[in-house]
């Protein structure tokens, strides 16, 4: 009978062993990925701002549309040849990448509030308890795209729009999961207007692009 209450006992011991240790080992999974949540919706949000930050430090004089692109026309008046400054373009998708990846190292390295809820895995209590400054991202790279676009604007006018596309590369990092994230933002540079018809050769648009690696 002895031996059999032991058996017993063990038996409970070892039934709740194996429940606590399923019940620790599923709220310590559902805490880590409340984590990585916390930390991509944390990036997503401040990729705007990043944006437009890198926007207004960047657009200097040098950079203004007219010492971009430089419309010729014949004679007659028309819309000949409209050339870009590559170089400018070059060094103002540089200067873009350069400055967004410096927003958001520096968000990065100020941490990310987490409240002390998270770390119960109970999805309910996740919004609970006082923050605390976690580093939950890390930059791998950022890409700086600066596109341009010509369109029809009416009777012998012709829109010419720059746009910025910022494609950020970050990983969302925890003591036991690594989530890679990329995401995209598209914002307007320049807006202009030109007088005169362009020639088809340049409806297509052109490409500037700039990488900066951490």
């Amino acid at each position: 009978m002895k031996k059999i209450k032991k058996r017993r006992k063990k038996g409970i011991f070892i039934l709740f062993l194996a429940l606590f240790i399923a019940i620790f080992t599923a709220l310590y999974s559902f805490s880590n990925k409340m984590l990585i949540g916390i930390g991509e919706a944390s990036y997503q949000g401040v990729l705007s701002t990043a944006s437009y930050y890198a926007i207004e430090k960047s657009l200097t004089k040098n950079f203004n549309y007219d010492k971009l692109y430089t419309v010729h026309k014949n004679n007659d008046n028309e819309i000949s040849m409209i050339t870009a400054d590559a170089y400018k373009f070059n060094s103002l998708t540089t200067t873009l990448a350069n400055h967004v990846g410096e927003y958001l190292t520096n968000y990065i390295n100020s941490g990310v509030d987490v409240p002390l809820g998270v770390f119960t895995g109970i999805k309910l209590l996740q919004g609970f308890g006082k923050p605390i400054k976690m580093k939950l991202i890390a930059i791998n790279s950022v890409k700086c795209d600066v596109v341009s676009k010509f369109e029809s604007a009416g009777v012998n006018q012709t829109r010419h729009t720059l746009y910025l596309n910022v494609t950020p590369d970050i990983s969302v990092v925890t003591r036991v999961s690594t989530k890679n994230v990329s995401d995209k933002i598209t914002v307007m540079l320049y807006d202009n207007l030109i007088i005169g018809k362009v020639p088809e050769v340049y409806l297509s648009g052109t490409v500037f692009s700039a990488q900066k690696l951490y």
